[in-house]
């Protein structure tokens, strides 16, 4: 058996493994857990599923338990800055040492697996055990919050037994996979609910609110909505988020109305919690107002002024569109690149009833849409096509505009932070 000699080789190594296998339940990833003694539960966890909003509420989550001084484990994906920032320790990645004990911990299941001809670990499921193990052996962990990767039902985070589970919203995208309605991503997004265990559950269309309802009563599940028609007073600027709940005054770090929506999952959950979690009010408070999440309408240039957001399907689009709107600030450009399975063409229409300048770039990663595919979708009368990402960040940096944001893609996020963060 070969083990890895270093952070680098196996970060190489597992992104060249399969990234999905047709899967029809999870008895391959239970199998795992069991050759490794079963990480998965050694530990209180919280699961988070949820077309968009997820990475959000994981960090409001783990700031809040943070500002009572608990200990936190998160494991999240994609990354902004790098592989490490998936499996986090009080928001502080995983170091190269850790991550390295753990893929090797995991590959030592790997002679077993051959020798009963047994499937290996696709790709998430290998980063997802390794997250796991490294949980299990943190001494002084209290809580993990934990995002899933895709859908719910079968994504390999679903062998985990929370003690809340919560469900973010549900959107169109990842169709081919998940199912081309919102009720039949809503099933896959249900399957995490386990019995006996709460859900909090953004929904807001009664018919999906409905199904939800109807999945937590077969399991026994206490459901949990957040009250939007108690929501007051939003007030949203390049500084903060505010807004009334129920009579409570709240100030968020995060940028945008959305984040609003997010935060309500959190006071619901905290209002869940919070007895058997000795929370008080000031630690919900406090967690809101301090939480910090790479790559969300993050400001990451001053001169010019930069943003960069992740929103990357229609849903997520419209939120940024608002929020700019909302800012009544004249020449906003957008620099946008959007993977080539996304529905592209919605997407660039509100684009273009948005921003002052657009110009389509492409991101690094294949699946990239190309720069001028993009372009010839746009009708904006005040566009320009630049396809080297690097030609496109000179252009900006030297035609300044009030407000550039980078927008379309998580890829194309971490791309531009990288480059202008270093």
């Amino acid at each position: 058996m070969n083990y890895f000699v270093d952070a680098k080789s196996f970060i190489e190594w597992v992104q060249s493994q399969k990234r999905f296998s047709k899967k029809t339940n999870l008895d391959n990833m239970k199998y795992f857990c069991k050759l490794l003694c079963n990480p998965e539960s050694s530990f209180k966890a919280i699961h988070v599923t949820g077309t968009n909003g997820k990475g959000s509420t994981v960090a409001m989550l783990t700031s809040v338990l943070m500002a009572k001084g608990y200990n936190v484990g998160t494991f999240t994906s994609p990354y902004i800055e790098c592989f490490n920032e998936r499996i986090a320790f009080n928001t502080k990645p995983i170091d190269d040492d850790d991550l390295l004990k753990m893929a090797n911990r995991v590959i030592e299941i790997y002679p077993i697996l051959e020798e009963n001809n047994f499937p290996k670990p696709t790709f998430f499921e290998f980063i997802t055990l390794c997250a796991f193990c490294y949980f299990k052996s943190l001494n002084n962990l209290d809580y993990a919050v934990i995002e899933v990767g895709m859908g719910g039902r079968l994504d390999s985070t679903n062998v985990i037994t929370p003690i809340v589970s919560i469900i973010t919203n549900v959107a169109l995208d990842h169709m081919q996979i998940l199912g081309n309605t919102k009720e039949a991503i809503l099933k896959e997004k249900l399957g995490i609910v386990k019995d006996n265990i709460p859900v909090v559950c953004g929904l807001k269309e009664e018919n999906l609110k409905m199904i939800a309802t109807n999945v937590a009563n077969i399991h026994n599940s206490q459901i949990v909505f957040p009250k939007y028609n108690e929501v007051k007073n939003v007030k949203c600027d390049l500084s903060k988020t505010c807004f009334t709940y129920q009579g409570q005054d709240y100030q968020l770090s995060l940028l945008g109305f959305h984040q609003v929506e997010n935060a309500l999952l959190v006071i619901e959950t905290f209002n869940l919690l919070k007895d058997d979690l000795k929370l008080s009010i000031q630690d919900l408070h406090n967690g809101l107002k301090n939480t910090k999440w790479v790559g969300r309408l993050e400001k990451i240039n001053d001169d010019p002024v930069i943003y960069i957001d992740g929103g990357h399907n229609i849903d997520g689009i419209s939120r940024i569109t608002e929020f700019v709107k909302s800012l009544n600030i004249p020449n906003v450009r957008a620099v946008i690149s959007i993977s080539h399975d996304k529905e592209l063409l919605p997407m660039i229409k509100m684009v273009d009833k948005t921003f002052d300048e657009i110009i389509f770039t492409s991101y690094t990663y294949a699946r990239s849409a190309k720069a001028e595919d993009l372009y010839n979708l746009s009708s904006s009368k005040n566009k320009k096509c630049i396809e080297n990402l690097d030609v496109a960040v000179k252009y900006v940096l030297t035609n300044k505009k009030p407000i550039t944001i980078f927008l379309g893609s998580l890829y194309l996020a971490s791309e531009i932070r990288n480059k202008l963060k270093k």
